[in-house]
């Protein structure tokens, strides 16, 4: 929800998602793998895994036959839905999931299209999670298998189909960075506010939105 709609301003919305997807997807694995203790504990439905691979093979087929302008748009109006995110989940919350296992085909499936599509799965899945009423940990494990699950394989489909030439240097650099910023990020995590951290991410979505819709309209 920051890097892809930033890149996407200023390199063309294939590149800006190859540019993302390769450390989203390593950052995801290594958390996985540092927590997977908390796997056998996570209360996630077996059918939530399938479905979002489902979805993110559909999302891939997607993302190739969108033109540029209506992935822009697509990714404002994901954007915008963040925005409204938490009187959503204030919602759901308050209503018992009547089916795990349709919930999480429904839900799992959307995020995997938007994850493989637009590089934004988080919005579906937190709605999964609030309807599941999961745990912090258990909406993090949810979090990071959709994103290491949908980036496995919107890279290896798109590999396939014809990926958009990117600079090997560039990918490494934005890789570095990327890794050293999460690493910083894990470290002062429980020390940052996080009210104001949502606050500061809401200026930023909000500001993101517009510029998303700006080059929509000048393409």
């Amino acid at each position: 929800m920051i890097a892809t709609p930033l890149l996407a301003l200023f390199l063309g919305y294939r590149a800006a998602m190859m540019m993302v997807a390769v450390p989203a997807l390593l950052m995801s694995v290594a958390w996985l793998l540092v927590n997977r203790r908390g796997l056998r504990r996570c209360r996630v439905p077996i059918s939530l895994l399938p479905a979002i691979g489902m979805g993110a093979s559909l999302g891939v087929t997607l993302q190739v036959g969108l033109s540029e302008r209506v992935s822009l748009l697509l990714l404002a109006s994901l954007l915008t839905m963040t925005l409204v995110m938490p009187r959503i989940l204030t919602t759901l919350r308050a209503h018992k999931m009547s089916s795990p296992t349709r919930v999480a085909v429904v839900f799992g499936g959307l995020a995997g299209v938007t994850e493989a599509a637009l590089n934004v799965g988080a919005p579906f899945m937190l709605l999964f999670g609030a309807m599941a009423r999961l745990g912090r940990l258990e909406q993090l494990m949810v979090l990071n298998l959709c994103f290491a699950l949908g980036k496995t394989i919107q890279i290896g489909l798109l590999q396939m189909s014809g990926a958009p030439a990117i600079s090997i240097t560039a990918l490494a650099a934005g890789t570095m960075a990327s890794g050293a910023s999460y690493l910083v990020g894990d470290r002062v995590a429980s020390r940052f506010s996080e009210t104001k951290f949502r606050e500061l991410l809401r200026c930023f979505l909000m500001a993101m939105v517009g510029a998303l819709l700006l080059r929509a309209a000048l393409l």
